[in-house]
């Protein structure tokens, strides 16, 4: 009875550290105000293409009309660009959105979107 108390709790540690295994994440830092992006070093970023599938996908479950008086709405351009500094430092920091910081390739496109002018392009 032992053996398997002992077998049992090894078990258990052993699975703890495997789903506790997390990406590391990197904090990235938007553009300081004024900072123009060289169009040589970053591709031009798409709104429509590149941006707002990922808005779709993992913000608007908050941030959309009916939550509008709890959240800001996400839903199209004009609102995102009025929140445009604000959402690049809550995706660049991983405290938006919530259930999880964005994938750091999905959260780059965002900080850099912004630091290009937030263009509807």
């Amino acid at each position: 009875m032992k053996r398997v108390f002992i077998i049992f709790g090894l078990g258990l540690f052993i699975a703890s550290c495997v789903s506790n295994v997390e990406e590391e994440r990197m904090v990235i830092e938007p553009a300081e105000e004024g900072e123009v992006v060289d169009p040589n070093m970053a591709p031009v970023i798409s709104f429509a293409d590149d941006v707002k599938p990922i808005i779709d996908a993992r913000c608007v479950v908050c941030h959309s009309p009916a939550t509008r008086s709890i959240f800001p709405n996400l839903r199209n351009f004009e609102e995102v660009k009025a929140r445009a500094e604000r959402v690049s430092t809550r995706v660049g920091n991983g405290t938006m959105p919530q259930g999880g910081p964005l994938p750091n390739a999905q959260m780059q496109l965002i900080v850099d979107w912004v630091s290009q002018g937030a263009l509807d392009n």
